[in-house]
């Protein structure tokens, strides 16, 4: 290192150069599995250099870069003094992470210990540690030939630390060009009723021109067999389709023996691999699973019974995965094709997505492949053929197959769109058909031969009455229907309008109004005579009339100028006329007894009846009115000679009239 007490470490190394070490026992890595960490010391975090705790070391503290015999615990090497490497700590994923730098001291010793609680007896473990020599090369030390490589010896103990479990030496590491990390491990196994050890490590080697080094990630883990997972057929993992769930398969763990001498099981299920759920009575050495999902089988392994409850004191076996693929789609359906007739086949095809292939079958289940790993398929009869998709990924197969079909070469005949009324405005007819696309219609005056009356066209237009008959042609096919579809035509007359009644008389308004009653879409015209005569009023469902004659409407189809086959009758009723809207003028109650005494309005249904003076007074009223007045006051008391008014309302309160009566007495 280069400080002040360069000259000093070299002398001193210079003198116990020719001391020779003690043979060291090897290090060493569990050979079967590890466990989880049930120790673990990463030094923690931080940019301000700490100290280890009380006991941990016979070191000196230092919160700078240690000289001989200091240590200090920091985030980094970098800026250092010394011809040491700059390196940042060993554990991954860490922000400022600390590890421990340890500058050797001048005499052999111990620089590390700590005690680990909580193992489990008669059970095998490994420890390890990161150590990396901090000196450069090239370098002082190195350049000179007097760089002394750092050596550690790792030592177990029991908790009495009377009793030495395991030992071993790294041996001489000397610097690199480049830092490099590297792990030592040591196995052991604990004794029956011992749950603690104490870790020491001790400095084999001086101090002087080297001998710094960085230790990190310090780690105790459970040590046993590898413990390997299959199935029947040896596979240590599963693809299996959905389709063929729930799947029932034996898994059998196998170990290596290289660490146990007995074996205890406790299988596990998992749906994601991180989280673990024991199967309750699962503790033989093979589990019969049935698989209806994705998911992962692991067995824990104890060398003692007791062990299994503590997952410090256990190991895993490997992981059997079985993965539930889903089974891809049916392909899709380019559509059902045609015929060509001149070839006599049919191109079908289908589309799926990547990764997968199609074979074509004569039969929705089972039947014959007909043509493996193609899109398309050439079909030479006529029928329905079906495509299978299968995933090149995994093998599964859809679950069902698409049909696809090879249409007749014959297209159906068109579809008429419904007979048409002739239209006698325009003394025609257009009737129509429907029909796919590709397929052109022609149109012909019989089901069969005939002639033929107009190509290419959905729709006919005829001056005649009859029926017609629409033939299908497939364009690209050429072939016609084996049918043709009749369409007809002919004159519907709508029915006659519905009379609302004969009607009564107006005697106020001298007249009536006759009305009768059409669907929508129907005009009513009146005549004056039920066959041919002369139109009276047109375009009208009312007419209204002054005498009792006999009048008839006919309906007319506003659409197709039709008019109804018959027309109908509406009048006046014969019961009531001029003669009764007789109104008296005067009555003269007491002049001829039995004549003339009262104001008769009987024929007029008055529901009331009010009486007038010349000065506005009303003298006389009465509901329901018949012919109750002989010029009297409602008090009975005896009216004078003279001209009174009179307001009634009438034909059940649907009318009202006005007018003047005079008394003569």
């Amino acid at each position: 290192m280069l400080n002040k007490f360069l000259s000093l470490k070299v002398v001193i190394i210079l003198c116990v150069f020719s001391f020779s070490n003690e043979a060291n026992a090897q290090l060493g890595f569990c050979t079967g599995s590890s466990g989880d960490p049930i120790f673990s010391e990463d030094f923690g975090t931080g940019t301000i250099n700490s100290v280890l705790p009380e006991g941990t070391t016979t070191y000196y503290y230092t919160d700078g870069f240690p000289d001989d015999g200091f240590y200090t615990l920091g985030n980094g090497s970098f800026g250092n003094g010394f011809d040491w490497h700059q390196v940042e700590d060993h554990t991954p994923n860490d922000t400022d992470g600390k590890f421990l730098m340890v500058n050797a001291g001048f005499s052999a010793g111990e620089f590390y210990r700590t005690t680990i609680t909580g193992l489990c007896e008669a059970t095998t473990y490994e420890f390890s540690a990161w150590l990396l020599n901090l000196v450069k090369i090239p370098g002082f030390c190195h350049d000179l030939g007097i760089e002394i490589p750092f050596d550690v010896r790792f030592q177990i103990w029991d908790s009495t630390d009377t009793n030495l479990l395991a030992s071993g030496d790294t041996g001489d590491v000397y610097g690199a060009a480049d830092p490099t990390w590297e792990q030592y491990g040591l196995v052991f196994q604990t004794l029956a009723g011992q749950d603690e050890v104490i870790l020491k490590m001790i400095n084999n080697g001086d101090g002087g021109c080297g001998n710094d080094l960085a230790i990190d990630d310090i780690e105790l883990k459970t040590c046993g067999d590898i413990v390997v997972v299959t199935d029947e057929v040896d596979n240590t993992s599963a693809d299996i389709c959905n389709s063929d769930t729930p799947f029932s398969l034996a898994l059998t763990a196998t170990p290596d023996y290289a660490v146990f001498t007995s074996h205890f099981y406790q299988w596990q299920q998992s749906n994601d691999g991180v989280t673990w759920t024991d199967i309750a009575g699962e503790t033989n050495q093979t589990l019969v699973a049935s698989v209806t999902a994705s998911s992962f089988y692991r067995t824990k392994i104890a060398e003692i019974a007791t062990n299994l409850n503590n997952d410090q004191c256990l190991l895993f076996s490997d992981v059997f995965e079985i993965t539930v693929n889903a089974n891809p789609d049916a392909p899709t359906s380019s559509g059902d094709m045609p015929f060509i007739c001149n070839t006599s086949e049919a191109q079908l095809s289908v589309t799926v997505p990547s990764n997968i292939e199609v074979n074509w079958y004569d039969n929705a289940v089972a039947g014959n492949l007909l043509q493996a790993n193609s899109l398309n398929y050439t079909a030479t009869a006529l029928g329905t053929y079906y495509a299978e998709a299968v995933d090149t990924l995994t093998g599964c197969v859809s679950t069902s197959r698409t049909a696809v079909i090879a249409l007749s070469a014959v297209p159906e005949p068109p579809i008429s769109n419904g007979d048409e009324d002739f239209n006698c405005n325009f003394n025609e007819a257009t009737l129509s058909v429907s029909a796919p696309a590709g397929v052109t219609v022609n149109w012909y005056d019989n089901a069969v031969g005939g002639n033929l009356l107009l190509a290419n066209s959905l729709n006919y237009t005829t001056t005649l009455e009859g029926t017609f008959y629409a033939e299908a042609v497939d364009d690209i096919t050429g072939c016609v229907s084996s049918a043709r579809t009749a369409v007809g035509t002919s004159v519907f007359a709508p029915n006659e309008p519905i009379s609302n009644g004969d009607v009564d008389y107006d005697c106020v308004a001298q007249g009536a109004i006759l009305s009768v009653s059409v669907p929508s879409g129907i005009t009513v015209n009146w005549y004056d005579s039920e066959i041919g005569g002369i139109l009276v009023l047109a375009n009208s469902t009312i007419y209204e009339v002054s005498d009792q004659e006999i009048y008839y409407a006919e309906a007319v189809n506003d659409l197709t100028g039709c008019i109804s086959d018959f027309r109908t009758a509406v009048s006046i009723s014969v019961d009531s006329g001029p003669q009764d809207c007789f109104i008296p003028q005067g009555i003269s109650p007491g002049v001829s007894p039995g004549q003339n005494d009262n104001f008769d309005l009987s024929n007029f249904d008055v529901s009331k009846i009010e009486i007038f003076n010349r000065n506005g007074t009303l003298v006389y009223s009465k509901n329901n009115y018949k012919d109750e007045w002989e010029g009297q006051t409602n008090n009975g008391d005896e009216l004078p000679v003279g001209t009174y008014f009179y307001t009634m309302i009438y034909d059940g309160g649907a009318k009202q009239h006005s007018g003047w009566i005079y008394i003569n007495r």
